[in-house]
């Protein structure tokens, strides 16, 4: 018999007398968490500070996370309300007119583009910064160092673990309660078997696609009620974004979905994760670089063509 995953809880620093909390959900974007004295409570991912996972016992922490179930029903099916299905149903806009017209606002929220200052501040990092200072340029780095053949070879399950845990928390690229945290929750005897297929997709041979649902399959987590959770986008297209920058993407359903509207391609945001689905992901990362290159931009991979994507559909437009 499986035993019970240990519930993840969770405090946050700005908010104690709240006490802990259990996530309830985390969709398009935002986190909804139901705390033993705040109550449910709603975030936006990307603007939540201080949210720490809590130690305690596994018999502490369920017993916490029982009471919880008691205030509302963390695990049990809800309906969504009329407003929120029309909202998930709700067909995504772009963010611009055309493509010309991202390019515009890229060129002026980036003076210099790729190689500009503020570029290379808020999104790249430089080779010269230690540590997390180097940004996406150090996380690329750190990936292409631990998880090059030779140092997965001589890695132990454990150590491959550890370090992958490290690249999901090395940059804010994918948010800490859909990657470092739950992927803690991967049991031990599921580590061995995360390993290896993380290094068949990197450096295996034969077809991609085999090999990506295979990693995915691998990333066996839990949530706070012991049941398994989905793997999302982010989670399963970082660590191949970071070690071959110039043939992967990394993934964020909602903005490539809007991107793929610009370019007259087909994305889904909602589709689960699957080779063909991460194909078309692909390609609308790649035919953005090479429309960037046509009209004189040169990003040095696809994680610039991802930031160029993302920060175009996150920060506001001008008029």
């Amino acid at each position: 018999m499986r035993a019970t995953a240990t519930p993840t809880l969770f405090t946050l620093e700005s908010q104690p007398a709240w006490g802990r909390a259990a996530l309830l959900e985390e969709k398009d974007g935002k986190l909804v968490l139901f705390f033993e004295h705040g109550g449910r409570r709603v975030f936006v991912k990307t603007q939540v500070k201080g949210l720490q996972s809590v130690q305690l016992s596994d018999e502490e922490a369920r017993t916490v996370e029982a009471r919880l179930r008691g205030k509302h029903p963390l695990g049990g099916a809800t309906k969504k309300s009329s407003k929120a299905k029309a909202k998930a149903t709700r067909p995504l806009l772009a963010a611009f007119p055309s493509f010309d017209a991202q390019v515009r606002w890229f060129e002026t929220f980036f003076p210099g583009g790729f190689a500009g200052e503020k570029f290379v501040a808020e999104e790249r990092g430089t080779a010269e910064a230690k540590g997390k200072k180097g940004y996406k340029t150090g996380a690329i780095k750190l990936a292409q160092e631990q998880l090059s053949p030779e140092r997965l070879a001589s890695a132990t399950p454990e150590e491959t673990f550890l370090v992958s845990k490290k690249l999901l928390a090395f940059t804010n690229l994918v948010f800490p309660i859909e990657g470092s945290i739950p992927f803690t929750s991967m049991k031990e005897e599921d580590r061995a078997g995360f390993a290896a297929a993380l290094g068949e997709l990197l450096h295996g041979e034969g077809a991609h696609g085999p090999r990506f649902e295979k990693f995915a399959n691998a990333i066996r987590i839990w949530d706070a009620a012991g049941q398994s959770r989905k793997v999302t986008w982010p989670l399963a297209t970082l660590l191949q974004a970071l070690y071959a920058p110039a043939q992967h993407t990394f993934v964020k359903p909602t903005v490539f979905e809007q991107q793929a509207l610009l370019l007259n391609l087909t994305a889904d945001r909602h589709a689960p994760v699957t080779s063909t689905h991460y194909e078309r992901f692909l390609d609308v990362a790649r035919k953005t670089s090479e429309r960037l290159v046509a009209v004189g931009h040169q990003p040095r991979d696809l994680m610039d063509v991802y930031s160029f994507i993302w920060r175009s559909h996150k920060e506001q437009p001008p008029a």
